[in-house]
């Protein structure tokens, strides 16, 4: 296997391990705690359908330049979607929300970290 697959195959299983460790700190605990009534716990359709949609970009995506920008714009649109549809379903308020987002915004980043830097 090439060296470069290896290593974006191993940023992957580390975002989502972090992801999977959010979702049971952010998710399944405060449930735990408050009941399953609440809406303030990370959206798990969030972080689900982000890492999706980074999958799809990380391996397929990433050196092909004229697909970036409708790639953003596409992938914005489906967690726009998904977002509006579970603060109107009564799922969640707008903390869980971007306590998805957060979360999978910080499962994205950390194992890229020394790349970004």
């Amino acid at each position: 296997m090439d060296n470069q697959i290896k290593i974006r195959l191993k940023h992957l299983i580390y975002t989502f391990i972090l992801m999977v460790i959010g979702i049971l700190i952010f998710k399944t605990l405060p449930m735990y705690l408050y009941g399953d009534d609440i809406l303030f716990d990370a959206s798990r359709h969030v972080i689900a359908t982000s890492f999706g949609l980074y999958f799809l970009y990380y391996l397929f995506l990433q050196n092909r330049e004229e697909l970036k920008i409708p790639f953003f714009i596409f992938s914005s649109m489906i967690l726009g979607v998904i977002a509006i549809q579970r603060i109107i379903a009564g799922e969640h308020n707008e903390y869980g929300i971007l306590l998805g987002f957060a979360v999978a915004g910080v499962s994205i980043i950390l194992p890229l970290w020394r790349k970004l830097k």
